[in-house]
């Protein structure tokens, strides 16, 4: 059973560290600047424990406007709330945009504190009760409870343990299992003796002592040396604590913002696909509109675009794209706090469901259509536009889930209309299927019209042109596919269209047999194909019939354009295997006595047997391979 995660919210002195204390014996003002100033200005963290061992996570988040930011950071990650208003001082404008930053970022479960209860008189705490219904009327808190506390009464703090045991067993215990595990960073230190440490909230999935993760946006893998839960180590850490992991990386190469999470399950862009939900509170936007976006524990500064407006009204969603001045690392799904960029305050929030490498035109439809399906709850109709848009025409599992931003069965995938499944891991659109088919077959009709002669085209040239970006696993999958769809051919190291067959006609026949003629008179000694060709008149007649007989293996080419013919070249392999066989080992000399032929032919043929995996050189020798 994972841990709880729970954050305090609520204006500045209004008892949200004295809460915190109540609850668990701990001051989470723990730098001096806090002490002196009676503040929490960065996180505080500490926990307690349920009657039945269950530890809960408690993060003390500030309430001070200038630190809005360290909220968010505070805020992502947990599972319950406790807003916490002063009765003496009542629902302030920080109180509201705390109200606004917890229901952005999806906190869906609370507790509302009515702190102070010792300073007013019942009449106040009535008018309050009135006035807080009013303001979670139609949103997450509206029918969470409102229980009142004070430091002067001991038994309050006991009746919100008991209150907090009830409502943690409601908190579902596998929501975050559909992700990879991730920890975005919120403090980097290093601890003379063990080295670099950071602290935040584990997500999504365990982590152990000795996995090897990665630090984002900077991509470098690093290894968990240690962790350390509420100041006990432990190998394993599920997801929902609170931690300090141990890892072996300079702290100088990383920092708050910075995320540790599996490698490539996160997409590093500067450029974001969001739904964008504008506050009540907030004054209209305007397109091209400079923002600062929290997500995690960064804070990043862009531009919003918005598709097909020019302006987002107050209380509403539009789809826009955020780009931001420098990359970092996405996830789909995540969620933020958008602020004006001058003066500082919360204007809305995000949600973000595609991540892009390209600046999309604000008047695209088919964009906008896009973006429809993808924040839409159909998981189906999600897959197929991600294999539809997908840069890359392949894609696996595990592709699919990162731009998904969620775990997926197979069956997921081979349920979404329009994809077909091409091996035990590969899929593709059915249409893009179609176009690439009809694109080779396109180019190898064009090749076969150019090239009459000549078999087909070579296995590495048609990779180049259609599959540069891809493995040659993928791309002698997708072979394999289209040859079992008896769409084209294969014959050793070319591929052609299917039913494609030389035919030679009376004057390339004629041809055919000269060269070979000559050929054959030759031998054992090989013919570079200058001198051959001196031998026609018609030199670029000789040269298409002259390819098609080393295309169709009638002849043999050796090294520096020498070629002979195939059968004497294999006789040649056979006697010269037949000697090592009983002879162990050949010299140049031994060889040349063996075909009867001049030095330079008997190295011509022993280096291609060479080449060919046949023998092998050993100073001034040859053995079998």
């Amino acid at each position: 059973m994972r841990n709880v995660i729970i954050g305090t919210a609520g204006h500045i002195d209004h008892g949200k560290t004295t809460v915190v204390k109540g609850l668990t014996g701990q001051d989470t003002d723990t730098l001096p600047e806090e002490k002196t100033r009676g503040m929490t200005i960065d996180l505080g963290f500490t926990f307690f424990t349920l009657s039945n061992g269950r530890k809960i996570g408690i993060v003390d988040v500030p309430g001070h406007e200038k630190f809005i930011k360290n909220m968010a950071a505070g805020v992502t990650g947990i599972d319950m709330i406790l807003f916490i208003i002063a009765c003496d001082d009542g629902i302030k404008p920080q109180t509201l945009e705390h109200a606004d930053i917890i229901k952005i970022l999806g906190v869906k479960r609370g507790i509302i504190l009515l702190t102070k209860r010792d300073l007013v008189d019942e009449a106040k705490v009535f008018e309050l009760k009135k006035n807080v219904k009013e303001l979670f009327k139609n949103s997450y808190l509206e029918n969470s409870a409102i229980l009142e506390i004070s430091d002067k009464d001991s038994q309050s703090f006991e009746k919100l343990k008991k209150l907090l045991e009830k409502e943690i067993f409601k908190v579902e215990d596998n929501q975050n299992e559909i992700k990879d595990f991730r920890l975005d960073i919120d403090r980097v230190f290093s601890v003379k003796g063990f080295g670099t440490v950071v602290t935040g909230t584990s997500k999504n999935d365990k982590i152990s002592v000795g996995d090897i993760v990665m630090i984002y946006p900077q991509q470098k893998e690093i290894k968990i040396k240690g962790i350390e839960n509420h100041g006990n180590r432990v190998e394993i850490l599920e997801a929902g604590n609170r931690c300090a992991l141990n890892i072996n990386i300079d702290s100088k190469e990383i920092k708050r913002g910075n995320i540790i999470a599996k490698k490539n399950s996160l997409i590093i862009s500067n450029k974001i696909d969001c739904i964008f939900t504008l506050l009540k509170r907030s004054s209209n936007m305007k397109n091209n509109q400079r923002i600062r976006v929290n997500i995690g524990t960064e804070e990043l500064i862009g531009r919003v675009k918005i598709f097909h407006e020019d302006e987002i009204f107050s209380g509403n969603k539009k789809f826009v794209q955020i780009e931001f001045e420098k990359e970092s690392a996405f996830s789909i799904g995540d969620v933020g706090i958008v602020r004006s960029f001058s003066p500082i305050s919360t204007i809305g929030g995000i949600e973000i469901i595609n991540i892009s490498k390209e600046r999309a035109k604000r008047k695209d439809l088919k964009y906008l259509e896009r973006l429809e399906i993808l924040s839409s709850k159909n998981k189906y109709k999600k897959i197929e536009s991600i294999i539809l848009n997908s840069d890359n025409i392949f894609l696996n599992k595990e592709s699919i889930e990162l731009l998904l931003g969620e775990k997926v069965l197979e069956t997921d995938i081979e349920s979404s209309q329009n994809t077909q499944k091409i091996f035990d891991d590969i899929y593709i659109n059915t249409n893009k299927l179609e176009n690439l088919e009809n694109k080779i077959l396109e180019y190898l009709d064009q090749y076969h019209q150019k090239y009459p002669l000549i078999t087909g085209i070579k296995r590495s040239e048609l990779k180049n042109r259609f599959f540069e970006n891809y493995s040659i696993k993928v791309y002698n999958i997708i072979i394999e596919y289209f040859k079992k769809k008896a769409t084209i051919e294969i014959q050793e190291e070319y591929i052609f269209k299917k039913g494609f067959k030389i035919k030679l006609n009376k004057k390339q026949n004629k041809m055919k047999d000269d060269i070979f003629s000559i050929y054959k008179k030759n031998g054992f000694t090989p013919q570079k194909i200058e001198d051959v060709s001196k031998m026609f008149e018609n030199k670029e007649f000789f040269s298409t019939v002259h390819s098609y007989m080393v295309y169709n293996f009638f002849l043999m080419e050796l090294k520096e354009e020498n070629f002979m013919l195939k059968g004497f070249f294999q006789e040649s392999e056979k006697k010269i295997k037949k000697y090592l066989e009983e002879n162990k080992k050949i010299t140049l000399t031994e060889a040349r006595e063996l075909l009867k032929v001049s030095r330079k032919s008997v190295l011509l043929i022993l280096e291609k047997l060479d080449e060919n995996g046949i023998t092998k050189r050993i100073n001034e020798y040859r053995i079998l391979k």
